[in-house]
């Protein structure tokens, strides 16, 4: 299950965190995220201790999500220390949508070498 934060819990759940954090901003009425929450749930199962997945209500708090250029949903963005690395927007399947995190993560560790 991946579980739903808001904008108050945001620092705590992934400025604080020291794996990296995706998070799915969506919408109750998208089609789409509905399919993508499976797949997350998923991958959440799968790398418990080297990835944390959140997912926050896009429709709900429109302004917070236009700090991370929030224009559609699904849309998926990849941080670390608390910055965005990576974001992509629409379905995807398992796994290009691994190749995506494990290729973004890999960038961002050689920037900080």
């Amino acid at each position: 299950m991946i579980i739903q934060i808001t904008a108050s819990e945001f620092n705590g759940q992934v400025t604080a965190s020291t794996v990296p954090v995706l998070i799915e901003f969506f919408s109750d009425h998208c089609f789409h995220c509905q399919q993508l929450l499976p797949i997350l749930a998923e991958i959440a199962a799968e790398r418990p201790d080297s990835l944390r997945i959140f997912k926050f209500d896009a429709g709900a708090d429109p302004r917070f999500a236009a700090q991370f250029r929030i224009k559609a949903v699904p849309n998926l963005v990849l941080f670390r220390a608390g910055e965005p690395i990576a974001q992509r927007s629409g379905f995807s399947a398992k796994r290009p949508l691994l190749a995506w995190i494990d290729s973004a993560t890999d960038v961002a560790e050689s920037d900080l070498i």
